[in-house]
């Protein structure tokens, strides 16, 4: 019975120290990825919604960034008094991976995926770097919900 005890906590102190060191996209309860995309299919690109809109992107395969890119994540207010955005800001490695990924996309769209639905695919007009804002028409719940859901609040 000691045993069974000892190794009980030996994993709750093993799997505290393994999910919290930097795990974020394993915790959190919104699953963000921002992807390339293209406008035109081809081969290993998959198809893809964009909501709302009805646009139709093909997303390539490997992500750029995900949760666990993101040190901070906060509301903001949208184009409109009743829509809001989030604010992200990535870390060191995801802004360094979003600058090379984006350097070479100009022109052609940038996927932002929330649990799986691609929910905007802005055009790429300049490489992107540390921060970057989730527009789109969400209401004040949808936008503290990513926002909280993202960092694993």
């Amino acid at each position: 019975m000691l045993a069974l005890a000892a190794a009980a906590v030996a994993a709750v102190v093993t799997g505290d120290l393994y999910w919290t060191r930097g795990g974020f996209d394993v915790i959190a309860a919104v699953r963000l990825d921002v992807r390339l995309a293209e406008t035109n299919p081809a081969a290993d690109l998959r198809p893809a919604v964009v909501a709302g809109s009805g646009e139709r992107i093909y997303l390539h395969p490997e992500t750029v960034v995900n949760n666990s890119d993101i040190v901070r994540a906060e509301v903001i207010p949208g184009s409109t008094p009743s829509t809001f955005g989030v604010s992200v800001t990535l870390t060191r490695d995801g802004a360094a991976r979003m600058f090379q990924a984006t350097q070479s996309h100009l022109g052609r769209p940038l996927a932002i995926l929330i649990d799986g639905q691609v929910v905007a695919a802005p055009v790429v007009r300049g490489a992107i770097g540390a921060s970057g804002i989730i527009s789109g028409a969400f209401t004040r719940a949808e936008a503290d919900r990513i926002a909280a859901g993202i960092i694993g609040r």
